[in-house]
């Protein structure tokens, strides 16, 4: 079942189908299932050596190494999937069970191994879901074998009878199911080839594969099972985040995973094999055959990265690189974190959606995914911050919106699970508000205090690995040395660093090194309303011209003003009084407020870019880019086959606008993946349209780069 550097392991053999039975893509109609009821079953040829250990003389090797087989299978499949962790954030009805599917059943070890683990979590936890295991084996033991191999392992006397008691193998037996653990398990033995195994499965039955252990003989040995076919099942069956370990780390198995769309990546171990491969599905395929402007070079992984930066933009990038095993140091040039942006006493998070589908509503809609999934993870581990995630309604206070909600009702571009029409009854009765309008719901939207969000990010960080922040350190310039490390000038004294990362914000126009990207700074004023008895029932976030959040320490947050141009971050009661107005007149006083509750303000900068989508990666060589790509003013469909050239070492992560909350985490995630090198979690041509170079690549076209 798994291969060391000397000997290797294994539990079945497959045939590869043939090609005309195997899927197209990933929406392909599933294979055509073998006829079992005409087929002998054939059982595995066991041997059993001196100390009990089983053999395959089919196959000529053990099924598991004798001294350290649960300890591998632990460190392979268990960690390597996290599923600790994945069992403690999981959520889901009692009908939605958590989904492990294995290739290669063979002495049953990885399952009883994850069997042991899971009745620990019940008894810390007390699920209220169900956990289903989905395996594959096309030679099974017979039960006699199975028993004699299971005693090996005096932890599993106590699933052995209850096991073995409804393991029974039949030649008109497609598929065992046996329960464990008082229903609270889920067995599926599937008699047969594990890519026509997996074709044979439909969705329907189960939401999707939360994890595979992808167990089997080696790639070199046995071809025949490691084929396309296999790797289109796994990516038809899984979710984007559904996880994946492996012991191989041949090639042909990370390139096939890496085609479906899943994002694969080398796992160093200390003990027994000393490199497996892990694996999370983005759905999104690693894309080599695009235009050279478009690529993404990554560099060797660094050890240390410094962040310029102390709000959330890089709370997110550390804790993004630390989870990789980097060290990290940021610079935060005020006294605490979260002073710039991200000190607004609350945020709404939601994502921004069109009524068609465009790059713009697809960036917020997969960061709003990301962004929702991150934060409740920290909630989960212990790392508290102020919070609603009671969903937002964006209000139809003009006929113009409401045209819009027809748009949204009769042509459906969106899941109803992220976005639906309502009525004025249900706008009214899901805010607790008489606001008397229809409106757009985003159930899983909400809100949450930046200030508090940035601490708790950097706290998981710091806990995660190697984060420390250095308070009270403005740095003046960044000058690019001859050694190829940039010099840092601060006020606490000049700084080599190899790697940077400018998660700066509105400073990083006042950058020299940065000062050719397209940024501007955008002024905006929030307000504190004082919560009445009319407005206290207020349940969720509402967003007309500008929001409304509901209580949080008796006050309400509404604004914001959109001062382009103007760096001015003093409070002004002319904004005041704007953001008051713009909520009575739009919403009608619905609080019964007078212009005297507002009892503070914050006012901060945004930075901005030119096509409302935030930049991350490498800093482009400006200059480079111009003798580079020159001919694009004749042909903008020439290809390239030159990587972009950078500013070796400098990556930026900015111009985020006013939705920071909504897309900083899954912009750290790209970054990270671009410095370890790492399949990245959006598209192609996504990750172009994140690209700091994209705007000198336009102008190029247009011939307006001189």
């Amino acid at each position: 079942m798994r291969y060391l550097k000397s000997t290797i392991f294994l539990n079945l053999r497959v045939k590869s189908l043939s090609k005309n039975n195997l899927p197209t893509s990933k929406n392909a109609s599933v294979l055509k299932k073998p006829d079992i009821d005409k087929q002998s079953l054939k059982t595995a040829q066991i041997e059993f050596d001196n100390n009990g250990l089983p053999y395959s003389s089919q196959f000529d090797d053990i099924y598991f190494d004798y001294q350290d087989g649960c300890s591998q299978s632990v460190q392979v499949f268990i960690e390597g999937n996290d599923l600790d962790r994945q069992w403690l954030e999981y959520s889901a009805d009692k009908s939605s069970p958590f989904v492990i599917a294995e290739t290669g059943f063979g002495t049953g070890l990885n399952f009883f191994l994850t069997l042991k683990r899971f009745e620990s979590f019940i008894a810390s936890h007390n699920p209220d879901w169900t956990l289903r295991f989905i395996s594959t084996e096309k030679y099974p033991m017979t039960a006699d074998d199975l028993n004699q191999a299971l005693q090996l392992f005096p932890e599993f006397d106590v699933y052995r009878q209850e096991f073995l008691s409804q393991y029974q193998l039949s030649e008109s037996k497609q598929v065992l199911n046996i329960r464990m653990l008082d229903n609270k398990v889920d067995l599926q033995i599937h008699l047969q080839d594990a890519t026509a195994a997996f074709a044979s499965l439909e969705p329907k039955s189960f939401a999707h594969v939360d994890a595979w252990f992808l167990d089997g003989f080696a790639p070199k040995k046995n071809p025949e099972m490691w084929h396309q076919g296999l790797f289109m099942q796994l990516a038809r069956l899984s979710k984007p985040g559904t996880t994946l370990a492996t012991f191989t780390v041949a090639g042909i198995v990370r390139r096939g995973l890496e085609k479906q769309g899943f994002a694969v990546t080398r796992k160093k171990h200390q003990q027994y094999k000393s490199q497996t491969l892990v694996a999370s599905y983005t759905g999104f395929p690693k894309a080599d055959n695009i235009n050279g402007y478009k690529r993404r070079t990554s560099p060797n992984k660094p050890q240390h990265v410094t962040i310029i930066g102390g709000g959330l933009a890089s709370a997110c990038a550390a804790y993004s690189l630390v989870k990789r095993g980097i060290k990290v140091n940021v610079f935060c040039q005020d006294k605490e974190l979260a002073q710039g942006a991200s000190a607004n006493a609350i945020g709404a998070i939601y994502p921004l959606l069109h009524q068609q589908k465009d790059e713009i509503s697809e960036f917020y809609q997969a960061g709003f995914n990301v962004a929702k999934n991150f934060y409740q993870q920290l909630i989960s581990q212990g790392f508290n911050y102020t919070h609603g995630f009671d969903g937002l309604i964006e209000v139809a206070y003009k006929d113009a919106l409401k045209e819009r909600l027809q748009i949204f009702e009769k042509k459906p571009v969106w899941p109803e699970e992220l976005v639906s029409v309502i009525d004025a009854a249900q706008v009214n009765r899901l805010s607790g508000m008489d606001i008397n309008q229809p409106g757009l719901w985003i159930p899983e939207a909400g809100w949450v205090s930046p200030p508090e969000l940035v601490k708790a990010i950097f706290t998981a960080a710091g806990q995660l690995g190697q984060c420390k922040v250095k308070y009270n350190t403005k740095v003046e310039s960044i000058e690019k040395m001859a050694t190829g490390r940039f010099l840092l000038t601060t006020n606490k004294g000049q700084k080599q660093i190899q790697t940077l990362v400018l998660c700066t914000g509105a400073d990083t126009v006042n950058l020299a090194i940065a000062d050719e990207l397209p940024l501007s700074i955008v002024r905006g004023q929030v307000s504190q309303l004082q919560a009445t008895t009319a407005s206290k029932p207020l349940k969720t976030v509402i967003c007309h011209k500008g929001y409304l959040t509901p209580t949080v320490n008796e006050l309400h947050c509404i604004g914001a003003t959109f001062d382009k141009k103007d760096s001015d971050t003093s409070t002004r009661n002319a904004d005041n009084r704007y953001n008051f107005e713009t909520l009575t007149r739009l919403l009608g006083n619905i609080g019964n407020w007078q212009l005297e509750d507002i009892k503070d303000a914050k006012a901060r900068l945004r930075c901005c870019t030119p096509d409302h989508l935030p930049m991350v990666g490498a800093m482009p060589d400006i200059a480079g880019h111009k003798k580079a790509y020159q001919h694009l003013g004749k042909d903008k469909n020439w290809r390239f086959e030159q990587s972009p050239p950078v500013v070796e070492g400098l990556y930026v992560m900015t111009g985020m606008g006013a939705r920071g909350l909504c897309s900083a985490p899954l912009l750290a995630e790209i970054l990270a993946c671009e410095l370890v090198n790492e399949t990245y979690p959006v598209s192609a041509e996504q990750l172009f349209q994140l690209a700091p170079n994209r705007f000198i690549i336009r102008d190029l076209i247009r011939s307006k780069a001189g």
